[in-house]
């Protein structure tokens, strides 16, 4: 596996789509935009992690990318504590997996799991040869 690519997966699909906190006191964002004290505010990491702004062509994926600043795994002291054990593995499975599997194919239509938060599957059925 390239090295760059679960950072372009996880950036791609982020896991945790959204997150919320509540502010403690007025926040100003300038240009006359003030979010009140006790105001929910949702982090939007989906949104973040496919702005043009920011990463060129953001629906394309693309694993040569390397978005190591990506908001897949959160940031900082909000930063995932698991995406060390999830890094480790997934280069586990990955690497057992090249050394036994040549192809892996969609087998049927892939079921989205309904959640507000998180990104996953209800359903994902592959053929491995």
């Amino acid at each position: 596996m390239a090295p760059s690519a679960l950072n372009e997966i996880v950036r791609i699909e982020s896991p945790v789509q959204v997150f919320s906190r509540v502010t403690t006191r007025d926040v100003d964002l300038g240009e006359e935009v003030v979010i009140p004290s006790g105001a929910r505010v949702l982090h939007s990491y989906g949104a973040a992690n496919r702005d043009k702004r920011h990463f060129p062509d953001p629906d394309r994926f693309d694993i040569t990318r390397n978005p190591v600043d990506h908001l897949g795994f959160g940031y900082g002291n909000h930063g995932c504590a698991g995406q060390g054990l999830a890094r480790l593995e997934v280069h586990a499975v990955l690497k057992a997996m090249a050394a036994r599997v040549q192809r892996i194919e969609l087998a049927g239509e892939p079921v989205p799991a309904l959640s507000n938060i998180t990104r996953g599957f209800r359903n994902l059925p592959v053929r491995v040869s």
